[in-house]
């Protein structure tokens, strides 16, 4: 595994640190306090070097953490009895969220997970499974079953701000693993990076990569959104409310000397066998 550009490193730690900034609903047996207690001692540093500034995050956690509580919300109320949580980084869902009957999946990366476990040693993690994983070369569907995953239960999978991350491969390999792992009454939801249709993806990430990184930048995946409903069909999803758009502004940069405004969409899809 090649190490992982310091800039995706900050941002994890930049969205962890922010997420710990605001009231946020849990269950009854869940942990209020879980984020903040998560999060004790780590600071967010930019790649040179210096403290990250968070009020950035505050931004763009503001929808997107609400949307993710209540689905994971949703699903309990549900009875779902499995939550999946990709690139969960040093999210506290599965503490926040305790439920009898419901058990976690919290993937990310090895040493991610390596430091996740020793934050929660004190911590009740019976219902939480810690699973290591590289999304652009492991077979995550593998990796689920070995972790324990019941492949004939519901599952709530949440990706959230993950597949702007990977490359576009990786991502139709996601989630054909994940569908190969949802049984009916399974939900896949994310957030996807949306450009005009109008414009050319690759130009699109190129261009994000050179005016706003310099040449060095983590983002990969940014489609229009017919293009990221044709890879939910392709990966052996359904997406729902393809009529209805769920999206906020995440930035605006020209692209051939044209204006081209970058959204978040929430992106919500069911098997499509079932």
């Amino acid at each position: 595994m090649q190490p992982e550009n310091p800039l995706l490193t900050m941002i994890r730690e930049v969205c962890a640190l922010g997420r710990a900034e605001f009231t946020r609903p849990h269950t009854t047996e869940g942990d209020p306090d879980a984020q903040r207690a998560l999060v004790q001692g780590l600071q967010a540093i930019d790649p040179g070097g210096e403290p990250s500034d968070i009020a950035l995050s505050l931004e763009l956690l503001a929808p997107r953490a609400p949307y993710f509580d209540q689905l994971v919300l949703d699903a309990i109320a549900a009875e779902v009895p499995q939550i999946v949580n990709l690139g969960a980084g040093y999210d506290d869902r599965a503490l926040r969220f305790r439920h009898s009957g419901v058990t976690f999946f919290d993937l990310d990366l090895p040493d991610i997970i390596t430091d996740k476990a020793r934050r929660l040693e004190t911590a009740d993690t019976a219902h939480l499974t810690l699973a290591a994983v590289d999304f652009g070369s492991d077979d995550v569907a593998a990796i689920l079953a070995r972790a324990g995953h019941d492949a004939h239960r519901p599952t709530l999978f949440i990706a959230e701000h993950l597949a702007l991350f990977l490359e576009p491969g990786d991502v139709e390999r996601l989630f054909a693993a994940l569908s190969s792992r949802a049984a009916p009454g399974s939900i896949l939801a994310i957030t996807a990076e949306v450009h005009p249709a109008e414009f050319d993806s690759d130009l699109v990430v190129s261009t994000v990569d050179d005016l706003m990184f310099g040449g060095a930048g983590p983002l990969h995946t940014i489609l229009s959104r017919d293009a990221w409903l044709a890879l939910f069909e392709k990966a052996g999803w359904r997406a729902e409310g393809t009529d209805e758009v769920t999206a906020v502004n995440h930035f605006e940069l020209p692209i051939s000397g044209r204006p081209a405004q970058i959204q978040t969409h929430f992106l919500t899809a069911k098997p499509a066998r079932a």
